[in-house]
């Protein structure tokens, strides 16, 4: 391991769980406001579609958070942008609860996502600043891992903070997330990247040339797209996920929670067993893997939702395996990209970030625009995501395996 000497100061375990807790913002923003989304929609007296909304501006805000972030940071340092992020996912999280009405809100959580994509685009850079090789995709998979305990809790958190105060105790919630959370990175973690590459300036043609190194490879370019059509999948289904169960099974809020934890179970245990499984197989094998997985799951929903009255265990069960196989998915994938483009880091982790939520924003709106009855347009989306996922991987895993992986630490 590539260790620096605050490591040592602060503890690894520190570390991780910062960066856990970091990469928390957004399943905070998205999944603990969930079971609120039908009485929004009530309270602002609008449609249901135009609350989903909400989620799906996210994911826009989210991706442009990254665009900026991951390159800044090269040239400002992980930390000074980090707590800048924060910031400002704090301070629109306040803001919306003082908003009166369903524009206003759309407008300030997409400033709400700037916040959270500017901020945690540094943490999987933290790791690669820190690690090397296999490490990379170890730890990645460790925090994705505790990252995902955020959906398990969220929805439960959410769900009391409803009950007791209403739809703006989860905002309230969010804001002193982010303020515990400010003070603890600005106390505790220290700066990953080189001094010497702080040069604490950056043009635009700098900025731009960034993303051109990474864009230029295209054996990068076809993983990342592999990656991001994989979890967009995911980002579809939290856009629906109320309807799904609240709206169309008629699940009771206070059970809802546990529908939607069980996703976070398998993909916790596939997480963990990943890290095992890392010991012996490289990160690029284990993410086939869970592609094949996911499109086994994405199959199951294509044929479910198209039944007269889908069976709502086969629903179910198609779910979760779809949205657990992302434990072999993303922290192997983010792994393969950042080893392969180890000069670029920050805006190669950028990447991933905004083309996965720019591609949830684009295919979210156009089901929240075009709200269907039923769930043929969520299941069929999905299935499409995961379909084209293994697609293009298909072909970058015949170039990787006549690669010299030993000379790339894949």
């Amino acid at each position: 391991m590539a260790y620096i000497k605050d490591i040592h100061k602060k503890g690894l375990p520190i570390i991780t769980i910062m960066l856990a807790a970091l990469v928390t913002l957004s399943p905070f923003a998205i999944d603990s406001y969930l079971a609120a989304m039908p009485l929004m929609a009530t309270y602002f007296n609008v449609k249901f579609s135009l609350v989903e909304l909400t989620i799906t501006v996210y994911f826009l805000g989210f991706a442009l958070g990254n665009f900026f972030g991951g390159p800044l940071s090269d040239s400002f340092g992980r930390k000074n942008i980090t707590l800048i992020g924060v910031a400002l996912y704090g301070i629109s999280s306040l803001i919306i609860t003082e908003c009166i009405s369903i524009e206003q809100i759309i407008f300030f959580r997409v400033l709400q996502a700037f916040g959270g994509g500017f901020a945690t685009v540094t943490s999987n850079v933290y790791i690669r600043d820190w690690f090397k090789g296999k490490q990379v995709a170890k730890l990645i998979t460790v925090v994705s891992m505790m990252m995902m305990l955020a959906p398990l809790f969220a929805p439960v958190i959410g769900a009391v903070l409803i009950k007791l105060i209403g739809w703006k105790g989860v905002f309230y919630f969010m804001f002193g997330f982010a303020l515990l959370l400010f003070i603890a990175f600005l106390i505790l973690i220290p700066e990953s990247r080189d001094k010497l590459l702080i040069t604490k300036s950056i043009k635009t043609s700098q900025f731009l040339d960034k993303y051109k190194v990474f864009f230029s490879d295209k054996l990068s370019v076809t993983t990342l797209f592999a990656v991001s059509f994989s979890m967009s999948g995911m980002y579809i289904f939290l856009t629906g996920a109320s309807f799904i169960y609240i709206e169309y099974f008629g699940i009771s809020q206070e059970k809802f929670p546990l529908l939607f934890g069980s996703n976070i179970i398998l993909n916790i245990i596939l997480s963990f067993l990943n890290t095992q499984l890392l010991k012996k197989y490289k990160p690029m094998q284990l993410l086939r893997v869970g592609l094949i997985l996911q499109l086994l799951a994405g199959i199951v929903l294509f044929l479910a939702v198209r039944e007269e009255t889908p069976m709502f265990w086969a629903v179910f069960i198609g779910i979760v395996v779809f949205v657990g196989s992302l434990g072999l998915i993303f922290g192997n994938g983010t792994a393969v990209i950042l080893n392969h483009n180890p000069k670029v880091a920050g805006s190669a982790n950028a990447a991933i970030g905004i083309m996965r939520f720019v591609l949830s924003f684009i295919i979210g709106s156009i089901i929240a625009l075009f709200h269907a009855k039923n769930l043929i347009p969520l299941g069929t989306a999905m299935f499409m995501c995961t379909l084209i996922g293994n697609i293009l991987f298909a072909g970058a895993f015949k170039k990787y395996k006549v690669m010299d992986l030993s000379s790339v630490n894949m």
